[in-house]
């Protein structure tokens, strides 16, 4: 009877908001963003011990976030096919490719508090055009909300969202200082600008 009560009460949600666009000064660089299917349909799903079965699609969140990130942070950026055999254009400075490597979530009964809080781990690959791995970024966040009588849905939603915006700023924060970037990127912008003047 206990698993018949837990199934009938499964929960399925997409997450979807408007992220707001980052108030940044963009870096000298045109970036081709690279997608790969993991991220653009990424779907989660758990059955936490006694609890309801919980289905979360974050696919259109993730690529959204990303558009509005990016677009912040370069002067230009290019869409890429995903798939890895379509020619890059030689004219960009790099390729990103984000992915959502974690997803965790606690619910109110497993933390014994009124928190529903979310985990996430992305990966933020950045290439050379012809291909060479210039750093392999791996970005935490966190996000929690109260209960505070809402549906779980939305209390899950609201927690989701915190945390890919915790995901945003890192990345729009930390991003120069992300491995390799300085050293195999940045000074490359910096000498061209010197030729160019």
């Amino acid at each position: 009877m206990l698993l018949l009560a837990v199934a009938a009460c499964s929960q399925s949600m997409t997450v979807q908001t408007g992220f707001p666009t980052p108030v940044l000064e963009p870096l000298p660089l045109v970036v081709g963003i690279r997608y790969p299917e993991t991220l653009t349909n990424f779907v989660h799903q758990e059955a936490p011990p006694l609890e309801s079965e919980w289905t979360i699609r974050l696919g259109a969140a993730n690529q959204l976030l990303f558009d509005k990130l990016f677009g912040a942070m370069f002067v230009e950026t290019v869409m890429l096919d995903p798939d890895t055999d379509v020619a890059v254009p030689p004219e960009l400075d790099a390729v990103i490719e984000p992915t959502l490597e974690e997803f965790e979530f606690s619910l109110p009964r497993q933390s014994q508090t009124d928190q529903y809080a979310v985990w996430l781990r992305y990966n933020v690959r950045v290439y050379t055009p012809d291909g060479e791995l210039i750093s392999n970024w791996p970005v935490t966040a966190y996000g929690q909300v109260g209960a505070k009588m809402m549906a779980p849905e939305k209390s899950m939603q609201q927690a989701t969202v915190l945390a890919m915006r915790d995901a945003a700023a890192s990345i729009a924060v930390g991003f120069i200082n992300a491995p390799g970037i300085k050293d195999k990127l940045l000074p490359q912008t910096s000498d061209d600008k010197d030729e160019q003047t």
